[in-house]
C-alpha cells in the first residue's frame, strides 16, 4: 500500500509540474479580449497572464486586468483558478513597472481577506511578480504575459 501511494504521490507531483508549461493560447480567449482590449491602447499590466509559481495549489491560473474609467485595474480570474469570474484584485499605477492596491485572499472555508498589494512588473513587460498581505503575513506569486504575447508592438499598431 505504502508503495502505491509514493507512487500516485509521484505521478500526481510530476502533472503539477507539467501543467504551467502548456503553452496556453491567446485564441482561448477571444471573447475577453475583445470585450476588454480590443482596439485600445494598453497599460503595462492590461492583458491577460497565467500563474506560474503559486503560493497555494498548481500554477496555471489564467488572469487579467484591465482598466476602468477611474484608472484602476482590477484584476478576474477567467480559467483554471479557485476563484472564477470576481474581482480579485484593485490597483493603481505608481509607475510604468509598479502597482499597487488590494487583493482578496480566499481561504476553503468560504473566508476572503482584502490586503495591501504590490505588483512589480519585468523590463520585458512579459512577466510579474505580486506580494500579498493577508493578515500580516507575506507572500508572493508569479505571472507570465499570454496575452498580448508583446505589449510594445500591440500598442505600436493601435497608434497607427
Amino acid at each position: 500500500m505504502f508503495s502505491f501511494l509514493k507512487k500516485l504521490n509521484c505521478v500526481l507531483l510530476a502533472i503539477l509540474m507539467f501543467l504551467p508549461t502548456i503553452r496556453l493560447s491567446s485564441s482561448e480567449y477571444t471573447d475577453v479580449i475583445n470585450k476588454f482590449f480590443l482596439n485600445k491602447k494598453l497599460d503595462t499590466i492590461e492583458g491577460i497572464w497565467t500563474k506560474t509559481i503559486a503560493n497555494e495549489g498548481p500554477a496555471g491560473c489564467v488572469t487579467m486586468f484591465y482598466k476602468d474609467e477611474n484608472d484602476f485595474y482590477y484584476q478576474v480570474h477567467i480559467d483554471s483558478c479557485f476563484v472564477m469570474g470576481k474581482v480579485t484584485g484593485k490597483q493603481k499605477k505608481i509607475t510604468e513597472n509598479k502597482y499597487e492596491g488590494e487583493n482578496a485572499v480566499y481561504f476553503f472555508n468560504g473566508d476572503v481577506n482584502w490586503g495591501a498589494s504590490s505588483i512589480g512588473i519585468s523590463e520585458d513587460l512579459n512577466s510579474f511578480a505580486i506580494t500579498h498581505n493577508s493578515f500580516g503575513n507575506y507572500f508572493t506569486e508569479k505571472w507570465k504575459r499570454i496575452w498580448p504575447e508583446d505589449i510594445v508592438a500591440h500598442n505600436k499598431k493601435i497608434n497607427n
